[in-house]
């Protein structure tokens, strides 16, 4: 079979993932409450909306309003010790790593038809194919993801504001932005994520007390268990529908901590673009269009999505997503975490994690929470 070759320089800026913690609001979405990014506009990119120049009705996703889905880290090969900034869209590893991948077969969410470890097994080299163990520039993202000087591919980009500027990390410059969620140890909690780009992948959510630096090693203490029966998805309009998750811990960082596959399938637009062999038919790029069910890499996970369609406000196929596929801004993806029972009451921050498997790069949010004691007083 041949190799299905996707190098950076084939691909264009709109094809990368973007995702966004929604519940609790990150410190990430502060720039939501600026004029500019009223209602889902934005000069850049909207994290909630294909259409930026209007905006749309935001609906639960308003807490991810601004510009949260544009803090990540670019770059990011497994066994490398450091982000590169370039390189989101890569079929080889970025620092010439021989780290093998630790992913289970059955937790991958793209290019599922390839043989493991063979020339088509075009992704291995990227974060979800060994969860935890890829670098990030910084814990809480990193504005646009990169330095200014390589602004553009993979949607590296970010506007200016009194909150941060291009190339800011979130550790440094993101003041806590109190949420008003209150948690008490030993309880399970509701967390809740969003995407604007999708490319598959999984994520984890971790803490770190506040008081501390938010570093990676700080969060990697703290990874949260999930209520592995609890997750759903929340449309926009609050309406709720209950999915059974798969999740992983097999030969993740931290070692045994628990991460969730990201539950909404990626829609590419050409075979080729997928990372598939050359020869694997079933989806085809016809006048603008995507056309074949094999474009959509797993089924999705709510039964009434038949089909998909471009963004609204898009008008190429680059940007789709059906009722719960593709680029999915039709509402959130709801868990449960566990929060320790033994947890110090005080104040932390929730770190959440988005691995990605069809590009080099790992989207970070920080979020701020009260933990308050499960000590009943007599």
């Amino acid at each position: 079979m041949a190799l299905a070759f996707w190098a950076l320089s084939s691909l264009v800026a709109r094809a990368t993932g973007h995702g966004a913690l929604i519940l609790p609001p990150s410190r990430n979405a502060q720039d939501r409450e600026l004029q500019e990014f009223e209602g889902g506009k934005s000069s850049s990119d909207s994290c909630n909306c294909g259409d930026s120049k209007n905006g749309c009705e935001e609906g639960i996703r308003a807490a991810g309003g601004g510009q949260p889905c544009l803090w990540f880290s670019q770059g990011c090969s497994i066994g490398c010790s450091s982000c590169t900034g370039i390189g989101s869209h890569t079929n080889f590893s970025l620092c010439n790593s021989t780290m093998k991948p630790t992913l289970p077969k059955w937790a991958w969410t793209m290019n599922r038809q390839a043989v493991e470890g063979s020339v088509n097994d075009t992704y291995r080299f990227n974060p979800w194919r060994a969860p935890g163990s890829a670098p990030v520039t910084d814990a809480c993202g990193m504005a646009g993801g990169t330095i200014r000087a390589h602004a553009g591919p993979g949607v590296a980009i970010f506007t200016d504001n009194r909150f941060a500027e291009m190339g800011d990390l979130g550790s440094h410059v993101l003041k806590p932005a109190p949420s008003g969620v209150v948690w008490k140890a030993g309880s399970a909690v509701e967390v809740s994520w969003g995407i604007r780009y999708n490319h598959g992948g999984g994520y984890q959510y971790r803490l770190c007390p506040a008081s501390e630096e938010l570093t990676e090693d700080c969060f990697m203490r703290m990874p949260l268990a999930f209520e592995r029966d609890s997750q759903s998805l929340q449309r926009k309009n609050g309406s709720r529908y209950a999915i059974k998750g798969t999740f992983v811990h097999e030969g993740t960082l931290p070692q045994g901590s628990t991460w969730a596959m990201n539950p909404i399938p990626r829609i590419d637009f050409d075979s080729r673009s997928s990372g598939q062999p050359e020869s694997f038919s079933g989806c085809k790029y016809v006048h603008g269009e995507v056309e074949g069910h094999a474009c959509r890499q797993f089924e999705a996970p709510c039964p009434w999505d038949d089909g998909w369609y471009s963004q609204p406000g898009r008008h190429h196929s680059v940007d789709v997503e059906g009722a719960c596929s593709g680029d999915w801004t039709g509402g959130v993806i709801v868990d449960k975490v566990l929060i320790p029972e033994d947890l110090p009451a005080g104040d932390y921050v929730l770190g959440w994690r988005w691995d990605c498997e069809e590009s080099s790069q790992v989207w970070s949010s920080c979020a701020d929470a009260t933990v308050e004691s499960n000590t009943v007083i007599v």
